[in-house]
């Protein structure tokens, strides 16, 4: 254990301070001194040191019992930011977002599927000093970096693995990242965060263990066990793409069975097959194309099929796991009604418990939200440091 010092001891009130007020804004000095058990005194020093730095602010002042009216605190959410970057299908989100979790900024920008990672990298180097112009922030403010991406197998080689959208080969993302913009970077799988982030703030809230579920080009859930996000020993948890469905013989690099044969490319794949065109729409969503032309018998086969695969992958992780609720995500957003009753008289027929099937209300917003809490736990939160 660290010797006691008082450097240590009031760096620890620091910490006290600053983590009640941004647990419970707005709070007076006699207030923080009750919750906090420190005296009236060291409240005092620790509170104007943390003013002079900016680190928390006076919000106004209240309503006197007698003595004299107190004056009301709140920590300084945008005293540092972080950034939260997704990676998903053809697209790249960037999002700012505050010390709270919030999103101040997002935008958005499409790449060429199966694009080289210099390509991407040099992207979002761009974007990510767009961003930070358009709000007027340094980069000495910016915590850290967070990325989302498809198809990542976590090595100790910091190496990214079976990606169905982008040919990184040799790319060490986080470190060519980290030296373009001098910051820390942290590389996650991008449905580990969107399943973060539901339980944070969207269809996983209140629940201590439910599966999400995300299909697009490719494949992959994540699980919350126990109020806890589980990335399994090699951090490779969830990977339902992998998943023994569909046919055995069609693989390709870099991808599971499951995903080949039924992620969007795979289906995609299939209609090429069988020379069915669809009619082209504005919509992004095959699946919404699928469905909108059932009448034609080899369409109508083509959805149920898929749909039905689909829900093969519910059932097996819902066998396991015994789930409060599956949030779903992705292409399986774009169920209509017929579709969604195929998809949950599938699942109940065959599963021991059935969970509550839930939507996800946050769409990719989901995996930015993850990545904002995963850094504001990993990266070192400024201001806790004693400064002599």
């Amino acid at each position: 254990m660290k010797k006691s010092t008082p450097q240590l001891v009031k760096m620890m009130n620091r910490e006290l301070i600053i983590n009640e007020l941004r647990r419970n804004p707005k709070q007076s000095r006699a207030d923080l001194s009750k919750k906090t058990k420190l005296s009236k005194p060291t409240i005092s020093e620790i509170v104007r040191e943390l003013l002079d730095e900016e680190l928390i602010m006076e919000t106004g002042v209240g309503e006197s019992s007698g003595g004299k009216k107190p004056i009301y605190l709140k920590y300084n959410s945008r005293f540092h930011f972080v950034v939260g970057i997704l990676i998903e299908n053809d697209s790249i989100y960037f999002a700012l977002g505050d010390m709270s979790g919030e999103i101040i900024t997002l935008s958005k920008k499409k790449f060429t599927p199966h694009s080289e990672g210099a390509v991407i990298i040099h992207s979002i180097e761009t974007e990510v000093k767009k961003l930070l112009d358009s709000e007027k922030i340094e980069m000495d403010k910016v915590l850290g970096i967070v990325v989302g991406v498809s198809g990542i197998k976590m090595d100790s080689d910091d190496m990214i693995h079976s990606s169905p959208t982008i040919r990184w080969g040799n790319t060490n993302l986080r470190k060519e990242l980290s030296a373009r913009l001098n910051v820390d970077v942290i590389i996650e799988n991008d449905v580990n965060l969107m399943t973060i982030g539901e339980f944070h703030k969207g269809q996983g809230q209140n629940n201590a263990n439910f599966i999400y579920l995300f299909i697009g080009n490719g494949i992959g859930s994540g699980l919350f066990l126990n109020e806890k996000f589980y990335k399994g020993t090699h951090a490779a948890s969830g990977e339902a793409g992998f998943m023994m469905i569909g046919n055995e013989n069609n693989t390709k690099q870099d991808l599971g069975v499951f995903e080949t044969n039924y992620g969007l490319f795979g289906v995609s794949e299939r209609l090429r097959e069988l020379d069915i065109t669809l009619e082209t729409s504005e919509a992004d969503s095959l699946l919404y194309l699928l469905q909108s032309q059932q009448n034609n018998p080899k369409i109508r086969e083509i959805l149920d099929e898929t749909i039905h695969h689909w829900a093969k992958a519910a059932i097996n992780l819902i066998s396991i796991i015994d789930p409060q609720a599956v949030i779903l995500s992705g292409e399986l957003v774009n169920m209509d009604q017929s579709s969604l009753a195929a998809f949950k008289q599938t699942i109940e027929k065959f599963v021991p418990q059935m969970p509550e099937i839930k939507v996800t209300t946050l769409g990719s917003k989901a995996g930015i939200y993850g990545a904002f809490h995963l850094g504001l736990a990993e990266f070192h939160v400024a201001g806790f440091k004693y400064k002599k």
